[in-house]
């Protein structure tokens, strides 16, 4: 992970060092190896350094080319770097950047380059041959890149506080992107990669997008897009688990690539288990250069939620370093009085981050493994009707159709011809019937989408985008698979893979790999899921690839799990520890910043608080606790500006935690 800044002013002004030199100082924690920058004229380039591998470690960017004079500042990690080194015809001991490879490729191939990279990146190259500027971003959005543009100046950066330095940029909330924010299905999911950020005139270049910075304007276009791959036809489901089993380690061993000990964020479940034991082998095979690997958990004694247990029967496994990290207080969605920017509402609890990150900077560590995303491309679907159809398996087909039946409100004819009937119809036909069923369904639901402590004009406009939402899932289908779509509609468009800021520490996630979602997007539906013979609960029969082909490598009691760990009640734990501030920030005799701005009815806001425990609105307690974030964000935006556009480091706010060693330095707790 590395900071870019990039300022070019269109109408030729010269570009003053300090400028670019205090964006990059706004995001410190990404330079920890220092912060280069150079200027040409109108344009300046800054690059602040965080070296993650032996290459990384004596460069310094930005990178000029003495063939072409095209220039680069990256935040980039490459997995084919030997493949394209021998495209380019460059020897493999040469001791190239992935920067350097990748100003390499477009000097060769032009733009047509980034669809041969693969990997993480984030990049700006300006080429004085055309005297324009060209951006990326890699295809599932890993490293970020946000712009601002006007007539006089292009900006871009790998924060967005870094774009607000300038005191004549103003600031303030998108209000747009609040209320897509605010959609129902947009609200009761992860945050997704979109264009428009929460900051009034501050853009996100859109993962897999290049955009293009010259004399005609700016010009932005998508360059890689997952086409439906060929289905794969094999004649066990052994075969398929071997495949993804190769292909898992291929994947995690490209981001074991570090010149420093590597830790992994490691719970009990069957998600970063898998990473964590698949790493651990490719350092048993000597297939991985091991400079030192720890985990790193998060406890909850007390709480249904602590997977403790299951942790420490990976360690017993492989005999890694464990650190345990315990957050007995989680603040983190509501902040009264908040300190410095914060890029979104929705930024989760600032608690458990800020103590992984302390764990981690204290361990010497930059690369942190997740399992993240594991549930959107291997966990697998229930409606795989269409698929056993196709293949003649009728006895398999009416055992999963009564499975179905007994967890479905659905009506066993509807059943048959939405999921079972409906995929054999080709592609356009189905979007048409498709969008019909939507509107009928939508029109049955009118009025109960939004929950009832939200104000009635506003729940009508949310029903409205959120139909207009959904008519456009469908319009984008690209599978006649409901399963198939289903997984690619939970990765296209991707997640946000937001930076744990203020820590110098860099995120990796295995299950981002494009080639992951190819094979598993080519996949029969009912190698991924199967209804488990004891008991309906999705997670017992989910993620099947997954437990057939790392069998020898987890730990029996995680490859059998049956249900996952609950964390519902964790909100409601937090605002019964914390319910004095709940009542100074949204009680009857106040008027919260979601009031003020007509986002919730006030008094059935409060109400719905007070009824935190009733069981049967625990159904939006995700909603509620959307809204208690937006409201901490909203509160940021009242800080004087110099407060605002900092990004205080924890130990300024509430002093670093305290570390207790363990069992001669094996277990550390925070």
């Amino acid at each position: 992970m590395s900071g870019l800044a990039i300022l070019l002013h269109r109408d030729g002004r010269p570009v003053d060092r300090c400028d670019i030199s205090s964006m990059l100082a706004a995001a410190p924690y990404r330079g920890p190896d220092g912060m280069f920058v150079r200027t040409w004229g109108s344009l300046g380039l800054g690059h602040a350094r965080m070296a993650l591998t032996l290459e990384e470690e004596s460069e310094e960017q930005p990178l000029v080319s003495p063939r072409t004079g095209c220039a680069i500042v990256a935040d980039v990690r490459l997995d084919n770097r030997e493949e394209l080194m021998a495209r380019l015809g460059r020897s493999l001991g040469e001791r190239l950047s992935d920067a350097d490879i990748i100003l390499r490729a477009y000097e060769e191939w032009g733009v047509d380059a980034l669809r041969r990279l693969l990997g993480d990146f984030a990049f700006a190259i300006w080429d004085p041959r055309c005297q324009s500027l060209v951006c990326a971003r890699d295809a599932m959005g890993q490293r970020a890149l946000f712009y601002r543009c006007d007539h006089f100046t292009f900006a871009a950066a790998s924060e967005i506080q870094q774009l607000l330095q300038d005191p004549a940029v103003p600031i303030a909330p998108s209000e747009e992107r609040i209320r897509d924010f605010l959609t129902p299905l947009n609200g009761l999911r992860n945050e997704r990669d979109h264009p428009l950020t929460f900051y009034e005139g501050i853009y996100s270049l859109p993962a897999g997008h290049v955009m293009t910075v010259g004399s005609s304007g700016v010009k932005t276009r998508r360059y890689w897009e997952m086409d439906p791959p060929a289905e794969l036809r094999y004649r066990s489901s052994d075969e398929y688990a071997e495949h993804y089993r190769a292909l898992l380690l291929e994947v995690v061993r490209a981001r074991l690539r570090s010149s420093r000990p590597i830790e992994a964020l490691l719970s009990g479940g069957l998600d970063s288990s898998s990473i964590v034991c698949v790493a651990q082998e490719l350092y048993r095979a000597g297939a991985a250069p091991d400079r030192g690997f720890a985990s790193i958990s998060v406890t909850y004694e007390g709480y249904d939620c602590d997977e403790t247990h299951f942790i420490r029967e990976v360690r017993a496994k492989y005999g890694f370093e464990a650190h345990y990290v315990t957050c007995g207080d989680l603040a983190g969605r509501l902040q009264p009085d908040p300190r410095g920017f914060q890029e979104a509402p929705n930024v989760g609890v600032s608690e458990v981050r800020d103590a992984i990150g302390d764990t981690a900077t204290r361990a010497g560590i930059r690369v942190l493994l997740r399992g993240d995303l594991a549930d959107n491309c291997v966990g697998g679907s229930r409606l795989v009707f269409d698929s056993l159809l196709r293949r003649g398996r009728f006895l398999a087909l009416a055992r999963q159709l009564g499975a179905y039946e007994g967890v479905s409100p659905e009506s066993l004819r509807r059943i048959v011809a939405v999921y079972c009937l409906g995929p054999l119809l080709p592609l356009g036909l189905q979007k048409r019937l498709l969008a019909a069923d939507a509107r009928r369904s939508f029109d049955r639901r009118r009025g109960r989408l939004l929950p009832y402590w939200m104000p009635k004009s506003l729940q009508e406009e949310m029903e409205e985008r959120e139909l207009r939402l959904r008519l456009s899932a469908i319009e984008r289908r690209r599978f006649t698979s409901p399963a198939h779509e289903g997984i690619y509609q939970s990765l296209y468009p991707p997640e946000v893979a937001r930076h744990p800021a203020p820590w110098p520490v860099q995120l990796v996630r295995p299950f981002a790999d494009r080639r992951l979602h190819e094979f598993l997007l080519s996949v029969p539906p009912e190698e991924l899921f199967e209804p488990h013979p004891e008991t309906d609960d999705f997670y017992a029969g989910a993620k099947r690839l997954v437990r057939r082909g790392l069998r020898d490598m987890l730990p029996e009691s995680i490859r059998t799990r049956t249900s996952r760990t609950n964390f519902s009640g964790m909100f409601e734990a937090e605002v019964r520890r914390h319910w004095a501030v709940y009542e100074e920030t949204f009680g009857p005799s106040t008027y919260s910043q979601i009031a003020r701005r007509g986002y919730v009815d006030r008094d059935r806001f409060w109400d719905r608080l007070r009824r935190i425990h009733t069981p049967t609105q625990r159904q939006d307690n995700f909603y509620v606790a959307q809204l208690v974030g937006l409201e901490t964000w909203l509160r940021t935006l009242t800080l004087p500006r110099w407060e605002l556009v900092t990004m205080p480091a924890p130990w300024q706010l509430r002093g670093v935690a305290e570390q207790r060693h363990e069992g001669a330095g094996e277990e550390v707790t925070t």
